[in-house]
C-alpha cells in the first residue's frame, strides 16, 4: 500500500508540477476563509479549489484553510496524494488555526462539518458572511464523495460571487 502512495504521489506530482495550482496564496490576504476542524483536508482541498476557479473567472477573491482546533499535525500523506493527483501544490502548507484576523478580514468566512465551530475568542465582523456547509462525509473516509459534494458547493460560491459582481446570471462553465 505505501509502495502505490508514494508511486501516486511522484506521479501526481510530476503531473501536476507543470499546471498545480498552489493551496494558499500569500500575495494578499484571503477573503474567503474556509474552516474546517483540523485544517488538513476539506478546508485544504476547497481553498484550493475555489482559488483555481476564482482565477480562472477573473475574480479578485483568495481563498486560505484553517483549522478550528489547533493543529496537532501536518496534511496526512493519503491527503497529500489525493491533492497530488487533483493538481493541488501544497508548497511547504501546514495547518493553522483560526484567528480573529482571518476572520475580520474575511468577506466569506464557511465553516465545513457538522459539529465545526470557531474557537471563542475568534471574533467575526459584521460585513463578514458566514456559512456552515454541512451533510457529506468526511473527506478522509469517503474521499471522492466528500471531494463531489465540496466541489459542488464551491462552484456554487464561486458562482454567486461572479454573479454579484456583473450584476447579472452568469452562463460561464466552472
Amino acid at each position: 500500500m505505501f509502495v502505490v502512495a508514494v508511486g501516486l504521489l511522484i506521479v501526481g506530482g510530476v503531473a501536476a508540477s507543470v499546471v498545480a495550482t498552489p493551496v494558499e496564496y500569500d500575495a494578499m490576504p484571503a477573503t474567503v476563509v474556509f474552516v474546517c476542524r483540523n485544517g488538513v483536508s476539506m478546508s485544504v482541498w476547497s481553498a484550493a479549489y475555489f482559488n483555481r476557479l476564482a482565477a480562472r473567472r477573473g475574480l479578485p477573491e483568495r481563498a486560505t484553510s484553517r483549522s478550528a482546533l489547533p493543529p496537532s499535525a501536518g496534511v496526512p500523506m493519503r491527503m497529500r496524494v489525493a491533492l497530488a493527483i487533483d493538481g493541488f501544490r501544497l508548497d511547504g502548507y501546514q495547518p493553522r488555526i483560526i484567528e480573529s484576523e482571518d476572520a475580520r478580514r474575511a468577506e466569506h468566512l464557511i465553516v465545513i462539518e457538522a459539529g465545526t465551530t470557531l474557537p471563542t475568542d475568534v471574533q467575526v465582523s459584521g460585513h463578514t458572511t458566514t456559512e456552515q456547509w454541512q451533510g457529506f462525509p468526511a473527506m478522509r473516509e469517503e474521499y471522492f464523495a466528500s471531494r463531489a459534494e465540496l466541489r459542488r458547493r464551491v462552484e456554487a460560491l464561486v458562482e454567486r460571487l461572479v454573479v454579484a459582481r456583473s450584476g447579472a446570471s452568469s452562463t460561464h462553465p466552472l
